[in-house]
């Protein structure tokens, strides 16, 4: 009988090991991409061990800045979501794009019923974060690409 406990404990402790979400604080901090108009900054903090929030924002070369998206890594129900609202797009709605893939210090994420885009990639490697969007619009595959460097 004891033997079987144990056995009953071990597989239970676990299958919750397995179900807890993979880490993704590699994403906090804050990132930047230098342009001639000024610079783009990606702002990234954790909540707690299932839920991150980022708000991406421009600063003018001048000093101004505004805000151009709020984000949130959550991890709901066994799967990672990755949620978006950008001002000025779909009516100010937020769109969930569910992670499809996530290994080491990259995740792909997917909603293939968004107009554009369909699909959202992130990648660290050291000090550097490569943010892409890609999809179809209008017909046509189209892909833009976020070099960011750690602060």
């Amino acid at each position: 009988m004891k033997i079987r406990m144990t056995l009953i404990l071990f597989i239970m402790s676990t299958v919750v090991y397995a179900q807890k979400a993979p880490s993704m604080s590699w994403l906090v901090g804050v990132w930047k991409i230098t342009t001639d108009r000024g610079t783009i900054v990606e702002r990234w903090i954790q909540l707690n061990d299932s839920t991150l929030n980022g708000i991406n924002y421009f600063v003018k070369a001048a000093g101004d800045s505004s805000l151009q998206e709020t984000l949130e890594l959550s991890y709901r129900k066994g799967q990672w979501v990755y949620s978006s609202r950008v001002k000025g797009q779909n009516n100010n709605q937020t769109i969930s794009f569910t992670v499809t893939f996530v290994r080491g210090t990259e995740f792909i994420s997917e909603n293939p019923a968004h107009d554009f885009p369909q699909r959202i990639a992130y990648r660290r490697i050291k000090n550097n974060l490569f943010a892409s969007i890609e999809g179809k619009r209008n017909g046509r595959l189209g892909k833009q690409n976020f070099d960011f460097v750690l602060e």
